[in-house]
């Protein structure tokens, strides 16, 4: 009845254009396996990047960024004791866009960037990014704002989780977004008074979303189980989602120490989604199996209970087919064209 109410609250919340308090969940990192389509975005904004892979580089990274749709972008990159602000001279995706319609020179040519860099200390970014991670884990599709074509959107990014939100008025969002900016301010003036007032912010929204996350419930066990069938690395939280990952069967013959470093924060974020979309939701087992092209789920009932299995790809695993199996009603599905259909 907690999680009915919640959700009543949230959509109200929605409906009256009140109040956003979570990030949006972004479309990859830990919420899909398909890379961010943002390439020339993110070379100009992290120029220290110069692998050639600079999507998955930036991954691990722990940065704003502020993406207007005409004028030209910035980001704050949290360094280990230095903040690193960039600034574009002009929007990127319009100088995309008139490289695609007009062939002129490479976009990554006609851009330049500033960068300002301003020391503080361990303690400082440490506490950053401790926030960008609570507020990261806690995005959620239950409270979204669709986006606009005139307008920003803020980005978010901790390790491999990358969250956003579109113009957010006021509320929590709202003030995360007002210290993100105010803390490029500080580093593009070198003002510490601007910064000690953020930090202060910093650390009441700290608790403020740390009250969202009930880790106590999602935090992965790691562990390594035998069955009758084969050896498995199994991730699981208590009652929750439960990740079943058949030993040497992973694209890299992964050990379960990568298998864990790889799934266990979106196997606790997609559980506490779960959580909070269903009362008593009845969490399913996934098995990654890469012999397969495509995604099917099984679902039985057992003791009056419906036990789902999911067995996919791990190139299937994301949010849009780990969270709509949930609910489906007893029979076999496969995943085809974004969504579950039944086999006849």
């Amino acid at each position: 009845m907690r999680k009915t109410t919640l959700i009543l609250a949230f959509l109200a919340v929605v409906a009256c254009g009140r109040a956003q308090d979570f990030l949006t969940p972004e479309s990859y990192g830990i919420y899909s396996s398909n890379r961010h389509g943002n390439e020339t975005l993110f070379q100009l904004m992290f120029p220290e990047d110069k692998s050639g892979n600079v999507i998955w580089n930036v991954e691990y990274k722990t940065f704003f960024l502020c993406a207007p749709s005409f004028s030209a972008e910035y980001a704050l990159e949290i360094g280990k004791n230095q903040l690193i602000l960039t600034k574009a001279d002009q929007n990127i995706y319009m100088a995309l866009s008139r490289h695609l319609q007009d062939r002129k020179p490479d976009p990554l040519k006609v851009v330049s960037v500033d960068i300002k860099r301003m020391s503080v200390s361990e303690g400082v970014c440490k506490r950053l990014s401790e926030l960008f991670n609570l507020a990261t884990m806690t995005a959620t599709h239950i409270e979204s704002k669709l986006s606009g074509f005139d307008g920003t959107t803020y980005y978010f990014n901790h390790q491999r989780k990358l969250a956003s939100a579109w113009v957010p008025e006021y509320g929590r969002t709202a003030r995360l977004v007002q210290m993100a900016d105010r803390l490029c301010y500080a580093v593009e003036h070198k003002d510490t008074t601007v910064l000690n007032q953020q930090m202060k912010e910093c650390g009441t929204l700290i608790q403020e979303f740390k009250e969202e996350w009930p880790a106590r419930f999602f935090k992965p066990i790691q562990g390594v189980t035998r069955h009758s069938d084969g050896l498995y690395c199994e991730l699981y939280c208590t009652d929750c989602i439960r990740l079943k990952v058949p030993y040497g069967n992973t694209s890299n013959n992964d050990t379960c120490d990568v298998v864990a470093a790889i799934y266990s924060d979106s196997l606790s974020a997609w559980s506490r989604e779960l959580f909070l979309m269903y009362d008593l939701p009845e969490f399913p087992t996934v098995v990654i199996d890469n012999t397969r092209d495509t995604a099917f789920c099984e679902a039985e009932i057992y003791n009056n209970h419906i036990i789902r299995t999911i067995t996919l790809s791990d190139r299937f695993w994301r949010r849009d087919v780990i969270l709509s199996a949930a609910m489906l009603p007893p029979g076999r599905y496969y995943f085809v064209e974004g969504q579950w259909k039944k086999e006849e």
